[in-house]
């Protein structure tokens, strides 16, 4: 793994799951979401943006990664900031 990997900080995104709020504070945080979700609705509808954000190595790959993963979030109604487009999915 190279240094250049590490370049990637993500601003941490706060996601509703049911009754509790989570911080996801990395792109690892947030396939680890994804996987607990994959026998859940939300889960099923997440496969390409797991594939995604699971082979992202290069800092533009995993901001693009992360990018996906907020608008995911969203449209999913998980980010309480959001509520408006919970019936967007």
């Amino acid at each position: 793994m190279s240094n250049d990997v590490k370049d990637f900080q993500p601003t941490p995104l706060l996601v509703r799951v049911g009754h509790e709020e989570l911080e996801i504070r990395s792109l690892q945080g947030a396939i680890h979401l994804i996987r607990s979700l994959r026998h859940d609705r939300l889960g099923r509808f997440a496969e390409m943006l797991l594939t995604q954000m699971e082979s992202a190595e290069l800092p533009q790959q995993q901001r693009d990664a992360w990018v996906a993963f907020e608008t995911w979030s969203a449209a999913c109604g998980l980010q309480p900031h959001h509520a408006a487009l919970r019936r967007a999915a």
